[in-house]
């Protein structure tokens, strides 16, 4: 501790150090009970009141982490996806370019998300929200990503054309994991990675450059 500052700055940091624990706590205890709950029923049903009552705290105190339970769901499994993605983007940055070993890398990340959650998946494919669309967009955002930081080079330039391209590609591979989650198990899950491989376009994820 800095002796030489006041004591009400040094109270104040005590302070705001117990507030930020208290607001992981928080946060944690939303991210389990969201995702038990999504695993169980469509939380497009599922009222904030209920939601705060299962983690003891009140709906304000809901409302400074989120907008509804719907909101939530859909951040707590963003912020995994997102952080699958820039574990990837390290390995990148490494090699320079999107190798096809980073994007199968990437596309099996997703598909062990996808898997862990598949209950929630499953009761959400038909909700009002739709997880489809968190998938398609990260999906969408991180290839975005890739073309702006040059990792990937599309044949045709410009903003527009990048998301015309990663859109491609996000509805494509996301559509190829919904398609295989409806087939009877036990699923192939080397198939599913073949597929999507298969209709990558020919510069996305060469094997070498």
């Amino acid at each position: 501790m800095n002796y030489n500052k006041p004591l009400s700055a040094a109270v104040s940091e005590g302070g705001a150090a117990r507030c930020d624990a208290r607001v992981r706590r928080t946060r944690l205890s939303l991210k389990k009970a969201i995702l038990l709950l999504a695993a169980q029923r469509d939380v497009a049903g599922l009222s904030v009141s209920e939601l705060s009552r299962s983690v003891h705290i009140n709906r304000a105190t809901f409302y400074a982490h989120a907008e509804s339970p719907v909101t939530l769901l859909a951040q707590v499994l963003s912020d995994e996806l997102n952080a699958l993605h820039e574990r990837n983007i390290a390995l990148m940055k490494r090699d320079g370019f999107l190798t096809q070993a980073n994007a199968r890398r990437t596309m099996e990340e997703i598909v062990d998300h996808v898997l862990a959650h598949e209950a929630i998946y499953a009761n959400h494919a038909t909700s009002s929200l739709s997880l489809r669309i968190v998938l398609v967009d990260h999906v969408e955002q991180s290839v975005l990503r890739l073309f702006q930081e040059g990792y990937c080079v599309p044949p045709l330039p410009g903003p527009d054309a990048c998301r015309l391209f990663s859109g491609f590609i996000a509805h494509g591979a996301i559509g190829a994991v919904e398609a295989w989650l409806k087939l009877p198990p036990p699923r192939d899950r080397q198939l599913l990675i073949a597929v999507v491989e298969a209709v990558y376009p020919h510069w996305y994820a060469p094997e070498k450059r």
